[in-house]
């Protein structure tokens, strides 16, 4: 419950005793307190709720405490690129000073989300539990330990005061070449997606956190991303229906309260060339054909895919028009929080000139407030500074290395380098860059002797590692996103014989670049567990992981070996 002083017995005053007075009750279509809020609210207010925004800096400044209440923001995003998050006493801060200035301002109090996918995409990294990512889940195969990183994460998101969470993602990653899903997703069969993806629903809802199904109809077949560009995805129906869907329709039908749409031109879905996020015949297959009633989310409107080619405020009313319930504005290049003022106008606009109906506002803005009743927010969206210190628990962590234990990959070990034998040292190559991250691999193996070198070395880089690994009977390289990161390839192959153990430390998709590795581990993450599950390995442990993925010409998914 609130501790508020109303000052007046203003409408907007009367919005927020409906908000407080009492606790939901019953289902969350049924609680009283949503049509009474609805009623009450102006087209302005309306309009806020179904915009989410992001913000720059650890606190709020003045002027973002003004933009909240002016456009009585529906949610707000935190980035660490935008500078939301120091540490976990600070976010917890600032979460309570967002709600705070909602309260102040007689406001529903908002959501506030985050990107906490796990492994590469996860903005909180210190004084919490980081899982090692989907792919990792996927190589694991196991829905336990993908319901207890879903549990663990949004346990602790919620004692932040953080009630949305835009993951899992539930897009097949079907293309060896995909820029921006890869190891993000579960892996490449849609029941394997389907089977994981709905272990995070009930997980996350015990938390009081909701789970955001991500990206609608599915990212995982592009060579595009969607945030330099429009993705195409050029399959026909029936192959829709076999890959990319099944994911989401499970989702759906294990009660998902929020899916995410892809910024993806799906030419069999729609001809016209709207990207999903803007096309009401793609939106209609999942709240229609698929009988989804919870929140359409968009992906970032601020993307290139969106603002370069219908600009924001064209494209906020396309996207309403559609069916998108929440519009998220994200920390991207082509968009700052001021654009979120023009767009707020120029949606208040087209509702007031009959371009978008009121009812059509009103379906969004009461499906909002039923997902905020449901989750407890309306009564309580404050963070629990008095858990804090159980964030990044032993137990917490615990889980995110059985994850990891059980993800790690012995795809080759043709020439028995595996496990690491004798007491002499063993060189491990690894990038500058990233120099921090192998510290847990450093600890749990002490005869690994690091041999640092930019991602994108020189040829007296080059000569130098060789020299390295001159006479070493086994040397490590951790191999780094080799489709990408085209120096660091180089260095790969110039370096790679029979003594190399080639480590795939985030995407086992670098097997395609260097298939003469003889020995190949794949970990699928450089966090902190992932690193000490493949330090286990490396030393003796039994590996347990399989691919995920198919290796096309190599290994198919499912593949793994069982021992050394």
């Amino acid at each position: 419950m609130f501790d508020v002083k109303f000052r007046s017995a203003s409408r907007t005053t009367l919005c927020l005793l409906l908000v407080v007075a009492g606790c939901a009750s019953g289902a969350a279509g049924d609680d009283p307190r949503v049509e009474r809020l609805l009623a009450s609210m102006t087209v302005p207010e309306k309009v806020g709720q179904v915009m989410v925004g992001f913000f720059q800096g650890p606190t709020l400044s003045s002027q973002q405490q003004q933009r909240i209440r002016d456009l009585h923001l529906g949610g707000l995003i935190l980035y660490s690129s935008a500078g939301n998050i120091e540490n976990t006493a600070q976010v917890a801060a600032l979460v309570r000073s967002i709600q705070q200035t909602a309260v102040d301002g007689a406001l529903v109090p908002p959501f506030v989300s985050i990107d906490q996918e796990g492994g590469i995409v996860a903005r909180l990294t210190q004084g919490v539990t980081v899982f090692p990512g989907n792919m990792a889940l996927g190589a694991a195969g196991s829905a336990e330990l993908a319901a207890r990183a879903a549990s663990v994460t949004t346990r602790e998101l919620r004692i932040l005061g953080i009630t949305m969470n835009f993951a899992p993602v539930v897009d097949v990653n079907s293309n060896p070449a995909n820029p921006i899903i890869g190891i993000r997703s579960f892996g490449s069969s849609p029941d394997e997606v389907a089977r994981l993806g709905t272990a995070f629903i009930d997980p996350c809802r015990s938390s009081g956190v909701l789970c955001v199904a991500k990206h609608f109809p599915g990212h995982g077949d592009t060579d595009t991303d969607s945030h330099v560009g429009l993705p195409v995805v050029l399959h026909d129906r029936a192959r829709l229906d076999a890959v990319e869907l099944p994911p989401f329709q499970a989702m759906v039908d294990g009660g998902v309260p929020a899916v995410m749409t892809a910024h993806v031109e799906v030419p069999s879905l729609d001809p016209s060339g709207l990207p999903a996020t803007l096309s009401a015949p793609i939106l209609n297959v999942l709240r229609i054909e698929m009988a989804f009633d919870g929140l359409i989310l968009s992906d970032s409107m601020g993307m290139a895919a969106i603002a370069a080619g219908w600009g924001q405020e064209e494209a906020a009313v396309l996207s309403v028009l559609a069916g998108t319930d929440i519009l998220l504005y994200g920390a991207d290049k082509l968009a700052g929080p001021e654009a979120q003022d023009s767009v707020h106008a120029a949606l208040v606009a087209a509702v007031q000139e009959g371009r978008i109906p009121l009812d059509r506002l009103d379906a969004s803005v009461r499906r909002i407030l039923r997902a905020k009743a449901a989750y407890g927010i309306l009564d309580n969206p404050w963070p629990r500074e008095g858990e804090l210190a159980s964030l990044g628990s032993s137990d917490n962590m615990q889980a995110a290395i059985d994850v990891a234990r059980g993800a790690v990959t012995l795809v080759r070990n043709d020439a028995g380098l595996l496990p690491l034998a004798g007491e002499g040292s063993i060189p491990v190559i690894w990038p500058a860059e990233v120099e921090a991250n192998m510290k847990p691999l450093l600890d749990a193996l002490p005869r690994l002797t690091p041999v640092l070198a930019p991602l994108q070395p020189t040829a007296d880089d080059v000569a130098r590692v060789r020299e390295s690994v001159r006479g070493a009977p086994a040397f490590v390289i951790g191999s780094y996103n080799l489709d990408k990161n085209t120096g660091w390839r180089d260095l790969v192959l110039a370096l790679i014989d029979e003594k190399a153990v080639v480590i795939a430390v985030r995407s086992p998709y670098d097997l395609l670049y260097v298939p003469e590795a003889t020995t190949y581990v794949a970990s699928y993450s450089d966090r902190p567990a992932a690193l000490q599950a493949l330090a286990e390995v490396l030393g003796g442990q039994p590996p347990r992981g399989h691919l995920p993925v198919d290796l096309p010409d190599l290994h198919p998914r499912g593949w793994g070996l069982d021992g050394f």
